[in-house]
């Protein structure tokens, strides 16, 4: 139990950092930007190509993970907006809105960092590629939502398919792991000088990652929740994880780290990037703020369980081995 609460204490103490200092020193939210500048721009594409260039390139290629843990996530957007529609009788892209909240975890800023700081490098490629796919489902689905529930933001199909292709492919993870998995198939090596670079960014990515999330979710304020709410953190942090494990043993054949990085991935609080979408289509502010917030404090007691379960042996790498 103690190695989980030395891995765990850190983690979420960067986070707590930078929300005590963004109240101490005042830091406004642009201000904060530029560290995520940093962190979106440099320190993690650096972390992303150099652990994909390095990575067998067959393992790129693992589909079915893909498969399972794509379904999974698609699966928990499509019953938060299913509730949302016919259930509560909200307007499309709103449904869209509460959808991504409901599906789409932290697992840029604290997914990739988490998953190596506990399982060590061989869990980045299995998260990047989670990543990845997550961009794909939400820099899709959300987009499509929000140009069918609203007037205001209407595309023809050709200029809300060039919108979501750039989103997704022009997004700096997706440019880093494509350059990696080229430098991957080739062997292709860079220069030393650039290489180092790299390094140091790289070594940034944590620390400038988690402070910067922090001063996020300082901004986040608790307000303009519904029936919807406790829908959306529950399918987040309750049956996500759980669905993702229950798909993967139903394919089978994964290997139990994979595995473990799919369940601690899928039981992340909701992105940050869900209140971006929220201020793109001027709807779901407060309920996306509020989804964010309470679901990372509910990560702050949930994941380090999880990782007790996993570090203990407990997690059924196989839910159905015995049917």
């Amino acid at each position: 139990m103690i190695d989980v609460v030395n891995l765990a204490l850190p983690f979420f103490g960067l986070i707590f950092a930078g929300a005590v200092a963004a109240k101490l020193f005042h830091i406004e939210e642009r201000t904060g930007d530029r560290l995520n500048i940093l962190v979106l721009y440099f320190a993690l594409p650096a972390m992303i190509y150099r652990t994909v260039a390095s990575a067998p390139f067959e393992q790129l290629l693992n589909w079915p993970y893909i498969l399972a843990t794509s379904v999974s996530t698609l699966l928990m957007f499509v019953a938060a907006f299913t509730f949302a529609v016919l259930v509560l009788g909200v307007r499309v892209h709103v449904a869209g809105l509460q959808a991504s909240a409901a599906s789409y975890g932290n697992v840029g800023y604290m997914g990739l960092i988490l998953s190596v700081v506990v399982f060590g490098e061989a869990a980045a490629v299995p998260a990047i590629l989670i990543f990845c796919f997550d961009i794909l489902i939400q820099f899709t689905l959300v987009p499509l939502a929000g140009a069918i529930g609203t007037s205001a933001h209407g595309a023809t199909r050709t200029e809300l398919g060039r919108r979501i292709a750039g989103s997704v492919l022009l997004h700096p993870f997706f440019v880093a792991t494509a350059a990696g998995a080229v430098a991957a198939a080739f062997e292709l090596q860079l220069p030393t000088a650039l290489d180092s670079f790299l390094e140091m960014m790289a070594r940034a990515a944590a620390p400038a990652a988690l402070f910067a999330l922090g001063i996020t979710l300082s901004k986040r304020r608790f307000a303009g929740v519904g029936p919807e709410f406790p829908v959306i953190v529950g399918l987040k942090m309750f049956a996500h994880p759980v669905i993702v494990l229950a798909v993967l043993s139903l394919i089978g054949g994964f290997d139990p780290l994979w595995i473990s990085v799919a369940v601690l991935m899928a039981a992340l609080p909701t992105a940050a990037s869900v209140y971006i979408f929220a201020e793109q289509y001027d709807a779901y502010l407060e309920g996306a703020s509020s989804s964010i917030l309470v679901t990372t404090l509910v990560s702050a007691v949930t994941v380090p369980a999880l990782l007790y379960v996993i570090d203990r042996g407990l997690l059924p790498y196989n839910l159905f081995g015995g049917w």
